[in-house]
């Protein structure tokens, strides 16, 4: 996990597109919609919504193949100056896309790794300046709850928390109050 974060970053400035591209926008460049990722990190507000400042912020891939599936779903809060901001990652898996549904919940630490499993991850973002850190989920305790889901339009609804840790420092941070709402995603 260490490793996607910074990856999926990436790939969020440089090649995804606006998941809500059907909505239209309003005259500071806000897509108005109800897609979005809200949290709390350490008390403080995230909020990803969809803007076009020709960054996409909000993302979600659905990977499948016999033996397992993923669901990566990404957001970015971008800050006035779009080269700094901070990204939340929630990660999703298990062995059959079935098992996800309205009212599926996977709590850690994880039971049975595989059914379903989840992590996260959080990083602050930061264009020149200092070098940019990786929080990973620790699996000490967190959840992850669907509320809505339509696989036929590929959107999905749910609320998570967790804590994430920084591999270098230890130091620890918590998410709560975590909300995905509308979310599209595409499967690979």
């Amino acid at each position: 996990m260490k490793r996607i974060i910074p990856i999926l970053f990436a790939i969020l400035l440089i090649a995804c597109s606006s998941d809500d591209d059907s909505s239209s926008m309003d005259d500071d460049g806000t897509v108005l919609g109800d897609s979005f990722i809200t949290a709390k990190i350490n008390g403080n507000d995230f909020e990803a919504i969809p803007v076009d400042r020709g960054v996409p912020t909000i993302s979600a891939e659905l990977d499948e193949n016999a033996a397992f599936f993923s669901l990566v779903i990404a957001g970015i809060d971008l800050f006035e100056n779009i080269t700094e901001g901070e990204s939340i990652i929630i990660a999703m898996t298990g062995v059959s896309f079935d098992l996800v549904f309205v009212g599926a919940e996977v709590n850690n630490p994880v039971d049975n790794p595989l059914e379903l499993a989840f992590g996260g991850g959080y990083a602050p973002y930061e264009t020149g300046g200092e070098s940019n850190v990786d929080f990973d989920t620790d699996g000490s305790s967190g959840f992850l709850r669907i509320t809505a889901i339509d696989k036929e339009a590929q959107i999905i609804s749910g609320e998570f928390e967790y804590n994430v840790e920084n591999p270098d420092t230890g130091e620890l941070l918590q998410i709560t109050d975590g909300i995905f709402n509308n979310i599209s995603y595409t499967d690979d």
